[in-house]
């Protein structure tokens, strides 16, 4: 077989999609994540949003950072963060969607995140998004 009919090893994209979700495992991260997704914040923005004080909102945004989920853009002594690509955005709001579904399709109650859903859908917001 010559190198150029061996399958393509992307164990080394396994790894890396591995590490993503490892930074995306803690709800704070998350929190985080979903307090970026319209525009960027300082740090201290996002710490009164999330409800977590300003040293875990940084640790927690290193790790977000690692991992190349967020983005740092320095601008004289303040940062600001953002969603380094709007796609890893969509995935969590497909995981959540099929969170919901997958609930409810069980018979389990979680009202607050379908009327959530219904209310995204009546204003014409994806609700992956």
């Amino acid at each position: 077989m010559s190198a150029e009919e061996q399958p393509l090893d992307i164990r080394p994209l396994f790894k890396m999609h591995a590490t993503v979700c490892q930074a995306l495992a803690s709800e704070h991260r998350l929190a985080i994540m979903y307090s970026l997704k319209e525009s960027e914040k300082r740090v201290s923005d996002i710490a009164e949003e999330v409800g977590i004080s300003v040293h875990n909102v940084s640790q927690h945004l290193r790790v977000l950072r690692q991992a190349f989920l967020v983005r740092p853009r320095k601008e004289g002594q303040t940062v600001y963060y953002s969603i380094a690509n709007p796609k890893f955005m969509d995935a969590c709001g497909l995981m959540r969607q099929g969170l919901i579904e997958e609930h409810q399709a069980a018979g389990e109650s979680l009202r607050w995140a379908a009327g959530y859903l219904e209310s995204l859908e009546a204003a014409g917001v994806p609700a992956d998004e």
